[in-house]
């Protein structure tokens, strides 16, 4: 082991050990349970040291480091079995989720690419890099588009259809990631494209799939243009270019940029976890039997959150129903997609059955022209979180580092206030309603160091070498916290909205207690005593809000908001993308730390001292 840790760990789908899952180090697979070893543990939980925050690295230093973080990254990436499933001809369902969700990844690319350019003091070469970039990736969906279209995908359908809830989450990461600054955004998409140099792989890949029978010439024909289209661009050197254009780098910024690149990758393999359970497959076997029946969305889907859904929906779309059968997989992907903008073009009667399921369990735009009205929409909002599976494990089955996941994911939730409430602050022309935003921001502002004290204070002797501080939020955490900014940038008013449907989520009673949220601790104390000095952080931290009156205040600000503006549909739909990002928030926290200890050393990065 002391050999290992140059580049942050993983948590993987085991290759060689019997575990079902291991950690890999660099390119080591490690047990589970060496989490449960001091000889270990401390190794594994202590972050990769960078040296002094007040130093620079020279351009070759940090390609240098960046392409070792790299190649742990892509050994992650393609150590997913999926692509072993690929190689032998297996998981067809799984490679047509793999182009319709690429398509969808790919037309968002100037969404989620161009923040990065917009803050420089001058239009410098790297901001020159990266805007030249977004250019050139701004219609490469159409390469995933025409490949459809050869399996019989309408492509009118094709655009319509509303991503998975996974792959909305990695389009807001990217768009998170690339705000950062040029620099970071190259960093971060070169992993993407780090491989794209060796075409003989990846031409072998492709003339596989024809080889096997996975898919058409033709449609393979169509994606490889997407491969020799980048290869003739070089788009696999642009983040050597744009380190060397930066010329030096601080390491303080290095750190960051570099655990950033390692929630990519994350972020990857949780979509790559999708293809085989989840129903985008299911989605484009169907699609030839469909009709596009209604007006097209004015957002993109990776947008428009209109309707929201019950959080099993959201989970059926991603990791698969808790039914097997073709009927009812089809039916809920098309429900989903579609929300009963489709007819059947055949006598198969999906269409039909899907558009009945939506009239039962969705919730579609509703007018809002009073402050009752809104708080009713963004009550029916909160079935996106109320149903979700970790709140049950929490209650019935928890363990101590779930709990834990959970507190710190939102230590780093409630330490991003300062970030979307400053956004919305910056993008409110009515200082009225800018003053309230201010007072929300004012009595939240301390509330990330108290989680992260109280957290510090309650776990005891577990995770010591660890601090919270340190560790690396999910990349589901920041896509999450990503789109509350970005959001609070577009529409200022679609942000109070979705502000609303937060606080509100806390479910004041007449008594004043955040009686949804009490008791829920009774039940998760009973379960896990040992848990209680670390949750007490929120439980305080809800009392808080709940003294300062967060339940009325939304009801307040919805009136301002409702008195002196109407809220159009724009802003409905622009609000309603956070519930579906807040059901990821949960869902990330849920699927990677059930896997215990491990997990919550996993969560190590690079870091700087001082």
């Amino acid at each position: 082991m002391a050999g290992l840790r140059r580049t942050v760990p993983f948590l993987s789908q085991a290759r060689v050990l019997s575990e079902e899952y291991s950690l890999l180090v660099d390119n080591t697979e490690v047990a589970l349970s060496a989490a449960d070893d001091p000889r270990l543990a401390g190794t594994l939980a202590r972050p990769i040291n960078l040296g002094r925050a007040d130093r620079c690295l020279p351009a070759a230093e940090v390609e240098a480091i960046v392409e070792a973080q790299y190649e742990a990254c892509l050994e992650f990436i393609y150590g997913h079995p999926v692509w072993q499933r690929f190689r032998d001809a297996e998981g067809q369902e799984a490679l047509y989720s793999y182009l319709l969700e690429s398509r969808h990844y790919l037309a968002a690319a100037p969404f989620r690419m161009a923040s990065g350019i917009t803050d420089a003091f001058r239009p410098s070469e790297l901001v020159r890099l990266q805007a030249h970039h977004v250019v050139e990736e701004a219609d490469h969906d159409r390469f995933f588009e025409n490949g459809l279209a050869e399996l019989g995908c309408p492509r009118d359908l094709v655009r319509e259809a509303r991503p998975s809830p996974v792959t909305v989450e990695w389009i807001h990461l990217m768009r998170t990631v690339a705000a950062y600054g040029p620099l970071a955004a190259a960093i971060c998409s070169g992993l993407l494209e780090f491989t794209a140099g060796d075409k003989a792989a990846v031409t072998g890949w492709h003339e596989h799939l024809v080889e096997r029978g996975m898919l058409p010439a033709e449609a393979v024909r169509a994606i490889f243009e997407h491969v020799e289209t980048d290869l003739g661009l070089g788009h696999g050197s642009n983040w050597r270019d744009a380190i060397h254009a930066a010329k030096v780098v601080p390491v303080a910024e290095l750190a960051d940029w570099l655990n950033a690149a390692t929630l990519v990758a994350e972020m990857i393999v949780r979509w790559l976890d999708t293809f085989e359970s989840g129903l985008a497959g299911d989605l484009v076997t169907t699609l030839p039997r469909l009709r596009l029946a209604g007006a097209a969305r004015r957002y993109g889907g990776e947008t428009d959150g209109l309707p929201v859904w019950p959080a099993e929906v959201y989970r059926s779309f991603a990791h698969g129903p808790l039914s097997e059968k073709p009927g009812v997989r089809r039916s809920l992907a098309v429900a989903y997609a579609f929300s009963g903008k489709v007819v059947d073009a055949d006598s198969t009667g999906i269409a039909e059955t899907a558009k009945n399921f939506v009239a039962r369990a969705a919730r579609d735009l509703d007018r809002g022209d009073s402050a009752e009205e809104l708080e009713k929409i963004v009550d029916g909002w909160l079935t996106a979180i109320d149903g979700h599976q970790l709140w049950s494990e929490l209650s019935q089955r928890t363990t101590f580092p779930l709990v834990y996941g959970w507190m710190v994911e939102n230590y780093h939730y409630v330490a991003g206030i300062w970030q979307h409430a400053g956004a919305a602050l910056s993008a409110c022309p009515d200082p009225v309603v800018r003053a309230e935003l201010v007072r929300h921001l004012t009595e939240e502002f301390d509330h990330g160091s108290m989680f992260r004290n109280g957290i510090e204070t309650g776990r005891g002797d577990r995770y010591q070498d660890l601090p919270v501080a340190a560790m690396r939020p999910l990349p589901t955490t920041v896509a999450f916290l990503g789109t509350l900014r970005e959001l609070s940038q577009r529409d200022w008013k679609g942000y109070v909205l979705a502000l609303a449907f937060l606080q509100r989520s806390l479910g004041t009673s007449e008594h004043g207690l955040g009686e949804r949220h009490e008791g829920f601790y009774r039940v998760l104390f009973g379960a896990l005593p040992e848990c209680m000095p670390v949750v007490a952080a929120m439980r305080q931290h809800d009392l808080e809000d709940t003294k300062l009156g967060h339940g009325d205040d939304s009801h307040e600000l919805l009136t301002l908001l409702t008195d002196r503006y109407e809220v159009g549909p724009e802003s409905v739909a622009a609000a309603a993308i956070v519930p579906q990002l807040a059901w990821s928030f949960l869902d990330g926290i849920w699927r990677h730390y059930r896997h215990g200890d491990a997990a919550v050393l996993q969560r190590v990065g690079w870091h700087v001292d001082g």
